[in-house]
């Protein structure tokens, strides 16, 4: 996720204390809940905070198969199932923004409460969604989520950017529309605007568990997350990707660990 710094000058690291306490009022948490009867409905199955005041690498495989909920400002409503994720464990993780417990105007939600909304800039181009978890600094990645709802939407936001960037019409696959953390952002309609709502009382997102199929059993692959490299074979290595084996909205496979999965059994 979450060490990119590719688009910022080169910084001596800096060992300066944060003054937490002059840096309050951006830590407020943002606040737009349900007014309505049929936004208070529609958000009445919502998760909410025991939910995510959880070890960051319990909530990323806890997030597996849950229904990631969008409601737009038109009132078009999106669902998907979240397919894969990625921990970030906050100070001790050198792939984290949060690594040795770094605090800057970016990653301030990091540092809220558990279920707070995370979005980042990344490649001067693109947005990736997370949600803070118990910890300081550590947050879970959205990989990839299978659509469900709401597809026609998703569809035109992210072949409006196909052809913004190409001038042609690119037709998409279903399971081709949110198989990746920038693709969902733009499926899903989300940017930095966004950051520092809770998905615990927002009106305009929130999870749920799966009505139509509550009790399904997953197979839960276990591997290494992806684009790391920079922080050193330690952390790059560290199985710390979780994602729902067989469903083709995950972003990348990983092979070797999916046959020790089937190994297992």
């Amino acid at each position: 996720m979450l060490n990119d710094n590719k688009n910022e000058p080169t910084k001596k690291k800096q060992n300066t204390k944060v003054d937490l306490k002059s840096m309050e009022a951006e830590f407020k948490q943002l606040q737009d809940p349900p007014t309505t009867l049929l936004e208070k409905e529609l958000s009445a199955n919502r998760l909410i905070d025991d939910f995510y005041n959880v070890p960051c690498i319990d909530l990323a495989q806890n997030l597996l198969g849950k229904i990631l909920v969008r409601q737009l400002e038109n009132g078009t409503i999106l669902k998907g199932r979240i397919v894969e994720t990625e921990s970030y464990l906050g100070g001790i993780d050198k792939a984290s923004q949060s690594y040795q417990n770094k605090i800057t105007p970016r990653t301030i939600p990091m540092y809220m409460l558990p279920g707070t909304i995370y979005i980042y800039f990344t490649y001067g181009m693109y947005y990736c969604f997370n949600i803070s978890s118990q910890g300081e600094g550590a947050a879970v990645l959205l990989r990839g989520v299978e659509p469900i709802e709401g597809i026609e939407e998703m569809e035109n936001n992210r072949i409006s950017r196909l052809k913004s960037k190409s001038g042609k019409n690119k037709g998409l696959k279903v399971h081709e529309l949110c198989n990746g953390p920038s693709k969902l952002c733009i499926a899903y309609n989300l940017n930095k605007d966004y950051n520092k709502y809770s998905l615990c009382s927002w009106k305009g997102m929130w999870i749920e568990n799966d009505s139509k199929s509550p009790e399904k059993e997953i197979q839960i692959v276990k591997c290494a997350r992806i684009g790391i490299d920079s922080a050193g074979p330690e952390w790059a290595s560290k199985p710390l990707r979780f994602y729902i084996y067989g469903n083709t909205s995950v972003s990348k496979r990983d092979k070797k660990a999916e046959a020790g999965l089937v190994n297992d059994k």
